[in-house]
């Protein structure tokens, strides 16, 4: 207390001087409406940047959860769609007894991308999900845009993923138009163009045309996008087309993907080993 009453004494010129200057400036701007718009006008603004600034942080700390939502929501979504789907027709004979009864094919995991390569013979993509979220092997994996890849190592938190900038990757495909179908494959080079192989020169494909998944693997739905026909090229030599596909996905920009469950996937793996076996016998 005594060093306060000390220091006022020793300042009381000062404090006197700065208590005037706070009394002038509240007359001023009591007594003088021009200066009060000016003064208000220039708090608005100074509120106005601090509010802008304060909803797009916390804007930008909310994107995350956005984008959570609308990732499980296109996942619901997905699985709604007929591709997803199986159609178990029961017939007994009679017109009358047919039923069909939708059951479900594929189902979705969401999950995001943690790695990434562009530029390797063989790329891979890191996903944030593993087997304890029901990822295994052999897994297809698609975007909201296209075809990704498929999975080829899993462990409990993670799943690796060969995308389809791969030269060991391949996927049955078609022609959306013509119902047409061959291989896609990556010449190794390019980031946004793949090939399409083994359709025949007779074969009527135009540049535009799209190109889907045929559904004839275990890892794709059909009609998932894969991307359009950018070139188309006969030699003469040859019997079959030169197609090079423009990819719908851009997977130097990929964030989310959905790794595809086919549910009928180990009856269909059943089947295979049933087949080699009878090719076996004498």
């Amino acid at each position: 207390m005594y060093n306060l009453i000390r220091f006022i004494l020793q300042h009381h010129l000062f404090l006197l001087f700065l208590l005037l200057e706070i009394l002038c400036f509240y007359l001023i701007y009591r007594n003088n409406p021009y200066n009060q718009v000016a003064y208000l006008q220039t708090a608005n603004r100074v509120n106005g940047t601090l509010y802008n600034a304060y909803a797009s942080i916390i804007g930008y700390f909310q994107l995350r959860s956005v984008n959570d939502s609308l990732v499980h929501e296109n996942l619901r979504l997905r699985e709604q769609l007929a591709e997803s789907k199986y159609n178990d027709y029961l017939h007994s004979g009679q017109v009358s007894d047919s039923t069909h009864k939708w059951v479900q094919h594929y189902t979705y995991i969401a999950a995001q991308v943690i790695y990434n390569t562009l530029n390797r013979p063989v790329n891979y993509i890191y996903l944030n999900k593993g087997s304890k979220h029901g990822i295994k092997n052999q897994m297809g994996v698609i975007s909201a845009n296209g075809v990704v890849g498929q999975v080829v190592s899993v462990t409990e938190n993670y799943a690796a993923v060969m995308s389809i900038l791969s030269k060991n990757f391949k996927v049955s495909a078609k022609l959306l138009r013509t119902e047409y179908f061959g291989n896609i494959s990556w010449d190794g080079y390019s980031t946004t163009h793949v090939n399409l192989e083994q359709i025949a020169k007779h074969v009527p494909v135009k540049v535009g045309d799209t190109l889907v998944t045929s559904g004839y693997s275990y890892l794709f739905p059909q009609n998932i996008m894969i991307g359009t026909v950018s070139n188309v090229n006969l030699e003469p030599e040859k019997n079959m087309l030169d197609i090079r596909v423009k990819l719908s996905e851009d997977l130097g920009k990929l964030t989310y993907v959905y790794v595809v469950n086919n549910l009928r996937k180990e009856e269909l793996v059943r089947l295979d080993t049933l087949v080699n076996a009878a090719q076996l016998k004498p």
